[in-house]
């Protein structure tokens, strides 16, 4: 009796420590009640409209505060044109600002930076019932709410991907211009951004949430903070030359093939009667065959490439 006495005291406190640095908030008496009441408003003001791509999903009540109200299924934001990398539960609201993000930000910077749209969204999570940063006794992350979203890089119409962990800093000078440029356009939109430069936990990815700060609850907070790099200009496109033409044959049967005799007969203007290619070229009916122009040559597509600036100002302070 004694003994149990003696370590009852001790098995208590090993207790209070073993709960107070689990981070999990096992003990938290439930979710702010400003939480599902923004959710519930979202919904009713219509700010994202459930569809194939963004579907209603079961209530997610994770443990302690933990959970999701109404949660989403998304798999994909402007009506299926821009993928998400997996399917992944997200709240009303960050799907909302989302969408908005990469509708009015990201695709006008990709068109910018590279001439081609973003199709899809590289993304390494979203719901996570953890403490911030999965520091033991820190406060809950909003991924546990699913009110966050990490993007880790974009993959283009062309195949062409851009990730945060490799191009931020080592990527060609449209690459980290596009990454700053998005990042940037995050700040105000989201209330956290944290990128390359935060902390160590963010060197590969753009962490996105809607945590409430501050006295309105829309303080903002971005690191690192981001001037991004002008835009280039309008219509900045260059076109390659096409292809050098084929010489002009010089054997009446190379140029009876060209023009559509299969058999080697002679062309039509090669009797002194005015055929097509004369009547578009100008051509004579005396005109000697040697003087007649080069039958015209199927030109290659010009090979159309955007150009970025000479030079991008990539510095960001930390």
């Amino acid at each position: 009796m004694l003994r149990c006495v003696l370590l009852r005291p001790a098995s208590a406190v090993l207790l209070g420590l073993f709960l107070s640095g689990c981070g999990f908030n096992f003990l938290d008496e439930g979710r702010e009640a400003w939480r599902d009441k923004a959710e519930r408003a979202c919904f009713r003001e219509g700010r994202v409209i459930p569809s194939a791509f963004q579907q209603p999903g079961r209530e997610i009540d994770g443990r302690g505060a933990c959970g999701i109200e109404q949660p989403l299924k998304v798999s994909a934001f402007d009506g299926g044109r821009i993928n998400l990398s997996s399917t992944y539960p997200l709240g009303c609201n960050i799907t909302a600002t989302t969408e908005a993000w990469l509708t009015n930000s990201v695709q006008p910077a990709a068109l910018a930076w590279f001439g081609e749209p973003v199709i899809e969204v590289l993304s390494m999570g979203s719901y996570s019932c953890r403490p911030i940063n999965h520091r033991r006794g820190a406060e809950l992350s909003e991924h546990a709410f699913g009110n966050a979203i990490d993007v880790a890089g974009f993959k283009f119409a062309s195949g062409r991907i851009v990730r945060v962990k490799t191009h931020w800093r080592r990527g060609a000078p449209e690459e980290q211009a596009f990454l700053r440029t998005v990042a940037a356009a995050a700040c105000g939109p989201f209330t956290t951004v944290l990128g390359p430069g935060s902390n160590r936990l963010h060197e590969d990815h753009l962490h996105l949430d809607l945590a409430r700060r501050g006295k309105t609850g829309r303080s903002v907070y971005c690191s690192p903070r981001l001037t991004p790099p002008a835009m280039p200009a309008p219509g900045l496109m260059v076109s390659l030359p096409p292809a050098e033409p084929m010489p002009a044959p010089q054997s009446l049967a190379e140029r009876s093939m060209l023009y559509g005799y299969p058999n080697g007969e002679t062309p039509a203007e090669e009797e002194g009667i005015a055929g097509t290619d004369d009547v578009l070229y100008g051509a004579t009916p005396a005109a000697p065959a040697a003087a007649l122009p080069p039958p015209p040559m199927p030109a290659r597509q010009a090979d159309e490439r955007w150009l970025p600036p000479a030079r991008v100002p990539l510095s960001y302070s930390e």
